[in-house]
């Protein structure tokens, strides 16, 4: 049983959320990240940008409800996943936070937090392991098409832990000494992205970039590396999730 304190501090605003009358379809989670010392730091900042989330952890390990599960949150934008444009339709959204996310992991107790409470929301909605996904995989620009219009939650969020205790999918860092994976073409890579869920719209052979877009949102989740690179490591941890 885990415990929620539902905040009194939160503006009941449509400014920040839409109130939904009807029973929504939930089949995201999308995480994030919020750099602020605390929670009411964090709530300032939703306000000041007329943002919201469902969920925030604090560092201690404290979930804090924002929006209503049922309630539209506007916290992932413009946004794609599997075939699905625009997610807050039918996502909830937790934020993390981390007074410094890009120098320093986040605690224990809040990833902890985190795995119980995506463990509720998992049952509750029947979340398919892959739509357990991070706003930096889904978030891309209005102007460009392109991924990597957001960060959060860093490449120092532990996508790891949360894995090995049930939360998405993670396969873990391949070790040197696993059977050498054949190099495949860049096309064969946009086309196990965009099976996982990835919004990828040119199948060609080219590091494009909209491939380096890929790439660096890829890395951060998978490999803990803020790069636009696609070795064997990343080779090996797409072929281990979509293969």
């Amino acid at each position: 049983m885990i415990f929620i304190e539902r905040s009194k501090k939160f503006i009941e605003s449509p400014k920040f959320f839409l109130k939904e009358n009807e029973l929504r379809e939930i089949k995201f989670l999308v995480l994030h990240h919020v750099e602020a010392d605390g929670v009411d730091h964090a709530i300032e900042q939703f306000k000041d940008h007329e943002v919201s989330s469902h969920f925030l952890i604090d560092e201690a390990g404290k979930i804090f409800e924002l929006v209503d599960e049922n309630d539209v949150a506007y916290h992932a934008g413009v946004s794609f996943w599997a075939g699905v444009d625009g997610l807050n339709k039918n996502s909830i959204g937790v934020e993390f936070i981390n007074s410094e996310p890009f120098l320093k992991k986040f605690t224990k107790e809040q990833m902890q937090a985190g795995v119980e409470l995506c463990h509720y929301l998992i049952e509750k909605y029947k979340i398919e392991p892959r739509n357990i996904v991070g706003h930096s995989d889904v978030a891309y620009s209005k102007e460009t098409g392109l991924l990597n219009r957001k960060q959060d939650p860093s490449h120092l969020f532990d996508w790891k832990f949360l894995g090995e205790n049930g939360v998405g999918i993670f396969p873990g860092i391949l070790s040197n000494s696993s059977p050498e994976i054949k190099k495949s073409s860049l096309k064969t890579a946009k086309e196990m992205l965009k099976k996982f869920g990835y919004k990828v719209e040119n199948l060609n052979n080219d590091f494009d970039p909209e491939m380096q877009a890929l790439a660096r949102v890829f890395n951060r989740r998978f490999l803990n590396r803020d790069s636009a690179i696609w070795d064997e490591h990343f080779q090996r941890i797409l072929f281990a999730i979509v293969s």
